[in-house]
């Protein structure tokens, strides 16, 4: 890929970038400046803002990505306000230059009327210009000039400009009473200012027309002081313009009875007026209206005609310019601006950039915030910790470095000026990646950060992406193995700053993917502060252990610097200060030498004057002091309100907000607009001010950065401390922050947008209206932007919107609102996914997780890889996983209603059974093992995590005949490692620290390894030290702590051994009398307990003498002490008496029996546990588990084996078994019991003695058990499976039905007649599973003797007849009658076909008597009658069946291919009226025939060969016969190979069968040597061809197996290259774009091609070859079948799995009418709503009627295998029913099953 992007892109992601080529943070916005008087265009603006500007921002952001954002600074303001601002000109040179720097269109908006605006008298002056003017006055002195000393005192020298300036003072040290509290006073006073005005103005011009004259002043100059601001701003806007034919628009209007209109107050609002004393009457001021005519003739020279819009108007009463009155006018004038506006922003706006990676928007992003930071940066290029760093770059250190330092040192400003220096550092060849953590949305979590740096490194050297893995852990090895290998002829620089900011998640904070080693080519710097996560520790500790030159402290910065600090950011904004006033900052910096402190105190120190009091400077002692004070100031200059929720805003926000957003969402906030309109003026769009927000930021502007946040430049705090004092100051209030948070979401979720949001005024004259409605002209918030752009119209995602409304949801407490629109809204999630990521998403989910919640995260967590690879599988993963609670959850049942409507766009398939990982199941993880694992052991986290508290966390697993042990972590599902060790039995010390591995059968020897290593340490070879024959060794009991092994092992008598761990020194050999069965170290480590015969033993293991000897009447076969070491409990396997002992130390208090014969009659101990608390015993026998309580001694619980639990089971492939418990614990609390039968895991409380709950293990036999101790989790394994389930029993409590799967691969699947229940056979395997249609249970299991060869069911699926190679003589074909759950008949000696019906009740049974050449099949056919069977057999057979044979769809005909033997083809029972093709004598062999039989007529039947069929001299072969669905016609399809030579006869037999009406022929016309196939149609009722097609394609396989895909009525056919071949014509018609695998079968009435491949099924559309569904059903296919209904797909899987699908192509039909068809949608328990087809349970018979029976009678075989099992089948009182075979489950039992 990296091959087809740009050299400019190459060197982004390489990193290789000239400080000019560092792209700077991205403007997506068209910012235009409007430039009027203000007073004289009220209504038109309005207007504007009303209808114009909202359809322009629509614009933009529909079709470019950009913001639309006006800069009116008189809007909204009221015509004395307007006339009122005399302190805006640095604000609008500001803005005005911001407009043409930012925006990427027009920028320029004039608006000139018949107002030439006032000329301000000038704030400030250069010092060198004042002094000229100063000079030409005196120089020239006359009447005009005599006042000029007036201008020495008005202004006044400030020496801290850079150049110096002179600065009008303040209007009241010039006029004092204008703070006079009497009125009357202050009105004289302002007359007077206005005096003052006129003359210092008059002075200025007359002076600078006096140097202008002497030379001393240019004209520019000049003109400054004559001109109005109007003049100043256009001018600036449009002559300094870089393009203003593009990027200006002029709007001139004139209302052309003005002049009579010039005694009307109201008019000085449109013209300037002048008063004629002599005549005591205004007219228009002709020297304004001069001027303004110049201005205009100017500006009509820079701005095209296409760009001007100029209109005449009239006054109208009152208004002037009437919003009704002028309606027509406004109405064209709008439409003008619109489109000129839109025609410059096509001209000017660059297209999206669709074609830039992701990748490299995210690299820009970055390198952006590295050229901010690094212009902060303040220190010296020498400076120590930079330079260590460039040493450290070019450097050969071979690890990684981490800089560190205290919050506001500089670290980030550091680095980042490392970074934007690094072109001058490193000289050769180099790679450099940098990311600051948290500054986008993809470098917070780890799996996307990892995989976003593995992406950029490869692209940047043209290597292959495509074998980046997707799941996290895989990714971390990846990453490490990467950068690791990296190639040394480049070196590799990776930066990562702000590293606690990386969320937690996939075990980020474990520091696990930073490698403590690299190449010295390679250099990984990581930024991080002190506190955070303990990431400084986890470094120091774990990562980088006793390296210290690792790490670069980042000193805080000292006085001299902060005061060079302070210079420059001074002089950066051309100010400084005087000594006098130095020294003062020079002493506040002493105190707090901090840069964000002197960032503070230049804020402060910008606007002091040279000559202001250094003595009368008050500064804030700290910089919290700093930040309150600045903010107090500019709540009294902005109004409080408005400062106040501007910054709450920008904070919560979280990521910070555009201008645009600002303005929307303060235009929102009701308190702010009444602080705003506090006077009797409103405006008619009730929005805030663009000025007030935009006048607010300037005061801000250093304190702020900018950064692209989801295509939108937002603004946001740079320091924390002002997130913290804001926060503090203005969101510390519940009910404001919730307030705040729920006007953010209502924007982004464009809730007002459109419509009229209440109003609420407060004081003035509408103080008595309570309310009224206003629209607030806020955008609307679509999902997605662009369908309609110009170029192709790419789709855009509103990323803002899915970035801000769930957090702000949340925080709001609209709870209700978050589900329906964000976390069960299918639209939301799938736009969100493909728009940022489905880590989003997961953040989302984790904001308010309740248990529905909580369901969704996990059904797309188990969804992540398989969503990433294809977004548009998401509607059927959340489905399939979220199934089983469509019925009890109502957010989950709208969210998969919405998958099945809105997600058919995106994938047309709608699961109808869940999928094999249901969340919130008691199921948590299935562990995928390499091979079958024998043993396992739980280990403790802080093995390999030094942050984990130590609890069992990981799981630790091993083959005994493989030397590889696995290391799984329980608590993410995770492999977390696998080491090499040593064949034999795994053990592990208490501590986990090492592998005791016992191979007591080829080396005879116990190894100790490191768990973490597998690292090999020492081996014991206890033989080595025992005198005796090795022949003679049996391994026996073994004991282990941290630091002793003990061991028995026997010969003629055991022997102890006493060993040292680790150095497997053997520390005492200990010869015993007898043999020895038990071996047990006391939980203290000090002792250890062995048994010699009926004698218990005690020796201390450090001392090694011998403590005491016991006798205890028989031999143990276990040992148990409690966790104090005070008790010891003793039993075996012959009875159930438990012998308890108590222990004082080394001695023995007492020892006594408990006998508990009572509480457990006919059983045996099996085993003991001890329970965490220390105070229970649990007793575990066969039938019974008992608790027993060590204080009250006594048996405190019992729990007997389930009622519905048979004796013995039998499971696929396997014999019979004892049902038995085979397991038991206790739980971590020791309140419960964990007890296992067979495969269901039952939990009981101790207290209640009542069974809790129970869970349902996947089909086997659970062998192995371990519960934890520290969560509530059990860890199961099956017999003979690679798979380990990981359970959690608190979800046990939730009864999820999850899917079962079969023993093997599926390999055929049979449906009843109603579509209600499949029956499935799996591959060599003596199962039938039933599985119900509705939700995919599994609702029968039929297993038997040998693996089923065929079978069939009755339509109504009560009966199954099932052929099987029998063991024993007539036991080849089974009949189960289902009702009663067992097989009514067994017949036959030989495996043979099992033919269904599709209506009538009924199967038909081809059987052979024996297996000998050329025995015939003899024809039965089953009828079934409420509840009975009846059987016909008929006296026809059949030497020859070449394939299986099929009923045709009307039931009437029986169809087999066949081949017509000339001895014997087709004969009776007695061969003598044997029934002969009348082609018989013909065929000197074998040939080729098709036998039809009608069912209805006593089997008449008709043999249709070649002869029969006219074409004798062309059919070669038959090679595949199948049935043909068309209505009222019994037809049979065959596809048949010709003989290699034709002739004109088979054109002429055609002709003359279709003059006789007997079958229309295909491609005759095509008829020529070398066509080998060919297809006809058969009519079974007249034994003729229907049809004939010569050529046909070509079936691929070989004979009797054919890919060709048929449609049902066989008019269409597919090869495997999916060409499509329609048969009436035999022509190709078309091809499907082929996925490279064949097609497997027609759907939706031959609409849709179906394909699968691998675990992927693909549905293609047949008429345009678009493929409307692809989803991946998580294991392989193997087989596919269509349902009746031709819409339902169900799929056989490798795994034994069934899964069902239903396919809804919306093009073409109302998904809604079929989802409500679908028997998975019926809300409501299943068992209610189908309740003959529910989930049966274990194997009892219901009715009285039939006897009970463990098993049926052909069971009973001679063989040696089921001897021992036969003896214990007690007789019974009447005769078993004839059966061999033993189907799994009843219907009885609640509380457990094994389905």
């Amino acid at each position: 890929m990296a091959d087809t992007l740009p050299p400019e892109q190459i060197s982004l992601l390489a990193g290789r970038l000239s400080r000019d080529d560092i792209p700077a943070v991205k403007a997506h916005v068209i910012r235009v400046y409007v430039c009027s008087v203000g007073t004289d265009s009220m209504t038109e603006r309005d207007v504007f803002v009303e209808n114009v500007y909202p359809k322009l921002r629509a614009y933009c952001k529909d079709r470019y990505g950009l913001e639309f954002q006006i800069s009116d600074l008189t809007w909204g303001l009221s015509a004395a306000q307007i006339d009122s601002q005399t302190d805006l000109t640095p604000l609008r040179i500001r803005e005005i230059q911001r407009c043409h720097a930012l925006s990427a269109g027009p920028n320029f908006l004039a608006f000139l009327g018949q107002k030439y605006g006032p000329r301000s008298l000038p704030d400030v002056i250069l010092s060198d210009e004042y002094d000229v003017i100063q000079i030409a006055l005196r120089a020239h002195k006359n009447r005009d000039t005599r006042n000029a000393p007036l201008l020495d005192q008005c202004y006044v020298v400030d020496e801290n400009n850079l150049p110096p300036v002179y600065v009008l003072r303040p209007k009241s040290s010039i006029v004092p009473e204008l703070e006079d509290p009497d009125e009357s006073v202050r009105e004289k006073a302002q007359a007077k200012w206005e005096e003052v005005q006129s003359e210092l103005r008059t002075l200025l011009q007359k002076g600078a027309e006096l140097a202008y004259l002497d030379g001393a002043m240019d004209s520019e100059s000049k003109e400054r002081y004559y001109v109005s601001e109007l003049e100043n701003q256009i001018l600036l806007g449009i002559e300094a313009n870089d393009n203003p034919k593009k990027r200006c628009i002029l709007i001139t209007r004139n209302i052309d009875d003005l002049k009579n209109y010039t005694q009307d107050p109201r008019s000085p609002r449109f013209a300037e007026i002048s008063h004629i004393e002599r005549e005591d009457r205004f007219e228009l001021d002709t020297d304004s209206a001069a001027m303004l005519e110049r201005l205009r003739q100017r500006v009509l020279n820079l701005v095209t005609p296409q760009n001007t819009i100029h209109h005449d108007v009239l006054w109208k009463f009152d208004d002037v310019i009437h919003p009704q009155l002028h309606k027509d006018y406004l109405a064209e004038l709008s439409d003008k601006l619109y489109r000129m506006c839109v025609h410059l922003i096509d001209e000017n706006a660059p297209l999206p950039e669709h074609d830039v990676p992701s990748l490299c928007e995210e690299a820009s992003q970055h390198w952006s915030r590295c050229r901010f930071m690094a212009s902060h940066y303040y220190k010296q290029d020498n400076d120590t910790p930079l330079q260590a760093l460039r040493d450290y770059v070019t450097g050969a250190s071979d690890t990684p470095l981490i800089v560190h330092g205290a919050p506001g040192c500089g670290k980030s400003k550091i680095v980042s000026k490392l970074a934007f220096d690094m072109e001058d550092t490193v000289y050769d060849n180099y790679l450099f990646v940098l990311r600051y953590i948290g500054h986008t949305p993809k470098s917070r979590d780890l799996k996307q950060l990892l995989s976003s740096l593995c992406t950029q490194i490869k692209m940047a050297i043209g290597a292959n992406i495509a074998d980046i893995p997707g799941e996290a852990n895989e990714l971390v090895k990846y990453f490490v193995e990467l950068i690791t290998n990296f190639p040394p002829s480049c070196r590799l620089i990776l930066l990562l700053d702000d590293l606690e900011l990386l969320l937690p998640d996939h075990d980020a904070h474990r520091l696990t993917w930073i490698p403590p080693r690299l190449p010295p080519h390679v250099k990984l710097i990581l930024a991080v502060h002190h506190s955070s996560y303990r990431l400084l520790d986890k470094f120091k500790d774990v990562v980088l252990p006793k390296r210290s030159d690792c790490f670069l402290e980042v000193p805080s910065a000292t006085v001299e610097e902060c005061v060079g600090l302070l210079n420059r950011l001074l002089l950066s904004m051309d100010r400084t200060l005087s000594e006098p006033q130095l020294t003062i900052f020079r002493e506040a910096l002493e105190k707090e030498p901090l840069p964000l402190y002197v960032e503070l105190l230049a804020n402060i120190a910008k606007d002091l004057k040279s000559f202001d009091n250094a003595e009368s400077i008050k500064l804030p002692a700290n910089s919290e002091e700093g930040i309150v004070g600045l903010l107090e100031k500019l709540e009294s200059r902005h109004g409080k309100m408005l400062v106040s929720r501007a910054f709450a805003y920008m904070v919560a926000s979280s990521t910070g907000l555009s201008d645009c957003e600002m303005e929307d969402v303060l235009s929102l906030d009701e308190d702010v607009l009444n602080e705003i309109y506090n006077s009797d003026y409103h405006p008619r769009i009730r929005r805030v001010p663009y000025i007030k927000w935009l006048a607010l930021k300037q005061d801000v502007e250093a304190f702020l950065a900018y950064k692209d946040a989801d295509g939108v430049t937002v603004a946001m705090w740079q320091h924390d401390s002002f997130v913290d004092a804001v926060k503090k100051r203005y969101l510390c209030d519940k009910l404001i922050l919730s307030s705040i948070h729920s006007t953010i979401a209502d924007y982004f979720l464009g809730t007002w947008a459109g419509k009229q949001k209440p109003v609420s005024v407060l004081g003035g004259k509408r103080a008595s209206v309570a309310s009224y409605n206003s629209d607030r002209k806020v955008p609307a918030q679509p999902l997605t932007f662009g369908e309609s752009a110009r170029g192709g119209g790419a789709q855009r995602f509103n990323k803002r919107m899915y970035d801000q409304v769930p957090r702000h949801l949340d925080l709001a407490g609209r709870y209700k609102e978050l589900n329906s629109l964000v976390f069960f809204n299918y639209e939301w999630l799938y736009n969100k996914i493909k728009a940022l990521s489905l880590q989003h998403i997961m953040l989302d989910l984790a904001l308010n997780p309740g248990e529905e919640v909580s369901l969704v995260e996990e059904a797309l967590r188990v969804s992540e890889q398989t969503v990433e690879r294809d977004i548009n599988s998401l509607p059927t993963e959340i489905s399939g996983h979220l199934l089983p609670y469509y019925a009890t959850h109502a957010n989950i049942r709208s969210l998969i209603r919405q998958c099945d409507t809105d997600g058919l766009r995106h994938c047309s398939l709608v699961p109808n059974f869940p999928y094999l990982h249901v969340p919130g199941s008691s199921l948590q993880f299935t562990l995928d093992a390499p091979d079958e694992m024998e043993h396992f052991c739980f280990l403790n986290g802080a093995l390999l995590d030094t942050n984990n508290s130590g609890e069992e966390k990981l799981l630790v697993c091993k083959k005994r005949d493989d030397a590889y042990v696995h290391i799984f972590d329980l608590l993410t599902g995770d492999l977390r490692g696998t080491v090499f060790a040593s064949n034999g039995e795994l053990h592990l010390t208490p501590d986990g620290k090492y592998l005791i591995i016992v191979d007591h059968i080829t080396e005879k020897a116990i190894k100790i390894h490191e768990t973490t290593t597998g690292a090999f340490l020492k081996q014991i070879i206890m033989m080595n030290h025992i005198e005796g024959k090795s022949s003679l060794y049996k391994k026996g009991p073994l004991s282990i702590t941290n630091d002793r092994l003990c061991a028995v092992v026997t010969l003629t008598n055991s022997v102890l051994c006493i060993c040292e761990i680790p150095s497997g020194k053997i520390l005492h050999i200990i010869a015993l009398d007898g043999k020895s069965n038990v071996c047990t170290i006391s939980p203290d480590g000090k002792m250890v307990l062995c048994n010699s015969n009926g004698f218990l033993l005690a020796y201390d293991l450090y001392t090694l003498e011998h403590l005491f000897t016991v006798p205890i009447g028989s031999t143990p076969s276990r040992l148990l002490f409690t966790r104090d070491s005070l008790r010891v409990f003793l039993s075996n396997d012959k009875d159930t008496r438990v012998t308890i002992m108590h222990l004082n130390g080394k001695h023995v208090d007492m020892t006594y029996r408990a006998v508990l014969e009572d509480k457990m009659p006919r059983d045996s101990i099996r085993n003991l546990k001890i329970s965490p608390n220390d105070q229970l015993l649990l007793i575990r026998g066969d039938l019974h588990l008992l608790v027993y309580h060590r204080g009250l001694e006594k048996i405190i619980a019992s729990f007997t084996k389930p009622e519905n639990v048979p004796e013995e089971f039998r499971l696929p492939k396997a014999h019979y078994v004892q049902m038995k418990f085979t397991h038991a614990d206790f739980t971590k609390d020791s309140s419960f019991v964990v007890g296992t039968i067979f495969r269901n895991i039952y939990v009981w409380q101790i207290s209640s003695g009542n069974l809790v709950t129970s869970i349902q293990a996947p089909i086997g036999l659970i062998t192995d058990m371990l519960v934890s101790s520290v969560r509530s989790q059990v860890v199961t394994h099956m017999k003979g499976s690679k798979n380990i389930e990981v359970w959690n029993i608190d979800a046990a409590v939730r009864k999820v039905n999850t899917p079962d799967k079969l023993t093997d691969a599926i390999s055929e699947l049979q449906l009843t007649a109603d579509s209600r229940m499949a029956f499935v056979r799996c591959r060599q395997s003596d199962e039938i599973g039933v599985v119900s249609m509705a939700n995919g249970s599994m609702l029968d299991l039929l297993t038997h003797d040998n693996p089923v060869l065929d079978f069939a069911i009755s339509p109504d699926g009560n009966w199954a007849l099932v052929s099987t190679n029998p063991r024993l003589k007539g036991t080849a074909f089974k009949l189960w009658n289902l009702a009663e759950r067992r097989v009514v008949m067994e017949v036959g000696n030989v495996a043979g076909y099992c033919v269904g019906m599709n209506h009538k009740q009924g199967i038909a049974m081809f059987a052979q008597k024996d297996t000998s050449f050329k025995s015939p099949y003899y024809i039965s056919v089953l009828h079934f009658i409420e509840g009975e069977f009846y059987e016909h057999a008929y006296m026809h057979t059949v030497t020859t069946i070449r394939s299986k044979p099929f009923v045709t769809d009307n039931d009437q005909y029986l169809v087999v291919n066949s081949a017509i033997d000339p001895q014997s083809a087709l004969s009776t029972n007695d061969d003598t009226n044997s029934i002969h093709s009348s082609s018989q004598s013909v065929y000197p062999q074998v040939k080729p025939c098709i036998y039809v039989f009608d069912i209805v007529n006593g089997m008449k039947v008709t043999v249709c060969d070649a002869v029969s069929m006219k074409f004798e001299e062309h059919l070669l072969d038959i090679l595949e016969v199948r049935p043909c669905s068309q209505t009222n016609r019994s037809l049979v399809a065959a596809i048949f190979s010709c003989k290699e030579h034709q002739s004109s006869a088979l054109s002429q037999a055609a002709d003359d069968d279709l003059s006789d009406g007997g079958y229309a022929s295909s491609g005759s016309g095509h008829i020529s040597t070398g066509y080998p196939y060919g297809f006809f149609l058969l009519d079974a009722t007249t034994g003729n061809l229907a049809q004939l097609c010569i050529p046909f394609p070509k079936p691929s396989v070989g004979v009797g197996s054919n890919p060709l895909i048929f449609s049902t009525d066989c008019t269409l056919c597919l090869d495997e290259q999916s060409n499509i071949f329609h048969i009436p014509t035999g022509d190709f018609i078309g091809q499907l774009p082929s996925p490279l695998n064949p097609p497997r079968a027609f759907a939706l009435r031959n609409s849709v091609m179906l394909y699968y491949f691998g675990s992927t099924l693909l549905a293609m559309r047949v008429s345009d070859g678009v493929p409307i569904a692809q989803c991946d059903v998580h294991s392989t296919i193997c087989q596919l079948h269509v349902c009746p209904d031709d819409r339902t797909v169900l799929l056989g899987c490798e795994d034994g799995g069934v899964l069902s699908y239903t396919v809804i192509d919306p093009a073409w039909e109302n998904p809604s009418q079929v989802l409500s068809c679908l028997l998975s949608r019926k809300v409501g328990d299943h068992s209610k709503l189908d309740p003959d087809h529910t989930r049966r349970i274990w194997d009892k018979v219901e009715k009285d009627s039939i006897p009970s029976y463990q098993r049926p009678p052909s069971a009973v075989t001679p063989f040696s295998s089921d001897k021992l099992l036969l003896r214990e089948i007690k007789a019974l009182p009447r005769p078993r029913p004839k059966s061999d075979s033993q189907a799994e489950m009843g219907t009885r039992s609640q509380a457990c099953s094994v389905m």
